[in-house]
């Protein structure tokens, strides 16, 4: 049996995090010394953007997505207990948490570990999202993984050549 949901709330839930993302981009970007972690957290911030646009389009173009009522089930626990992670935590939040942040390698852990958080929720909600959206959402999580990439190996970097 399948239910029909409303694309808002996963969708929503989905643009909140590239929300979070981008204030705690932008936030580490305005405050830093480093030339180095400007350009890259400017670059990542507009990537949330991107993503948030993308997932705007997907709830006009898909207002209800019809989804096995079981596997709802599961996706709705897992969406719900990963939203209440700490990295899922809205804009206000993820602008105090960089406004604690002092060391620039703290500043790229905590990246990481969102985008991590971030790429764990989007394959579940690749689940829920209709065929013809999934190729979009398939790109997000595509790029959600070279967040993760350029942020360790920026890390490594940054480790052996503070700016």
């Amino acid at each position: 049996m399948s239910i029909l949901l409303s694309s808002a709330e996963i969708f929503g839930l989905a643009k909140e995090i590239e929300k979070s993302g981008q204030a705690y981009y932008q936030t580490i970007a305005s405050s830093t010394d480093s030339r180095y972690l400007k350009e890259l957290f400017d670059h990542l911030a507009g990537e949330e953007e991107r993503h948030y646009r993308t997932f705007e389009k997907l709830a006009r173009e898909y207002p209800e997505l019809e989804v096995d009522a079981e596997e709802w089930e599961q996706t709705s626990a897992y969406l719900k207990a990963t939203s209440d992670s700490r990295f899922f935590i809205g804009e206000d939040k993820a602008i105090r948490l960089a406004g604690t942040v002092k060391e620039p390698l703290k500043a790229i852990d905590i990246a990481i570990d969102f985008e991590k958080d971030t790429l764990l929720f989007f394959y579940e909600l690749l689940n829920v999202t209709p065929a013809k959206a999934r190729e979009a959402a398939k790109a997000i999580v595509e790029e959600e993984k070279r967040h993760v990439l350029l942020l360790s190996d920026r890390r490594k970097r940054f480790a052996a050549h503070p700016d």
